[in-house]
């Protein structure tokens, strides 16, 4: 009978020195998914200034953007009213040409050609303004990468640190 009770007592301990083994390791599965655990809660929280930065930026882009809008359209409106000017001027001195012909005379058509050149002026220089813009940006990027700050470049060029920012980022796709 002592021989099963040592028996048990063996069998016992070693049940024990099993469990003690496996409450080891899952102790240390614990630590290493506390350790992941810990990585990927940083890893989130740099993410998450990113995205917060990110999001600012967008930001002060929109309002750029919007300026920018603001600027052009009150452009647009002065050109318009300018052009406009202009017609009614033109306008106003074909007509005392007009009153001056007898009714026998026919009548030149210049006014509408006038008109039509006028037009045509106005889409070329709105194409040239914008092939001159894309060469300011493109010039930006350069400087930049020869290593100009943001003001020396904008100084430099004569736009403002926005628009410097804007051609980096968009026509050098650059981390400003």
């Amino acid at each position: 009978m002592d021989a099963y009770v040592v028996l048990f007592i063996f069998f016992g301990l070693i049940v024990v020195f099993i469990s003690l083994k496996s409450i080891k390791k899952d102790i240390e599965k614990g630590e290493k998914v506390l350790i992941e655990s810990a990585k990927t809660a940083q890893k989130l929280s740099q993410l998450l200034n990113e995205a917060i930065e990110t999001i600012e930026e967008l930001d002060n882009f929109g309002e750029y953007i919007i300026e920018r809008i603001e600027n052009k359209v009150k452009w647009a409106e002065e050109e318009t009213s300018q052009i406009r000017d202009r017609k009614n001027e033109n306008f106003k001195e074909s007509q005392k040409g007009y009153e001056s012909l007898s009714g026998n005379e026919e009548i030149d058509i210049k006014d509408t050609r006038n008109a039509n050149d006028m037009k045509n002026l106005e889409n070329l220089e709105l194409i040239s303004e914008k092939q001159s813009k894309e060469e300011i940006y493109r010039r930006a990027v350069e400087l930049y990468r020869q290593g100009f700050s943001i003001e020396e470049i904008a100084s430099t060029l004569q736009i403002g640190k926005g628009e410097t920012k804007l051609a980096l980022k968009i026509v050098g796709r650059e981390k400003v």
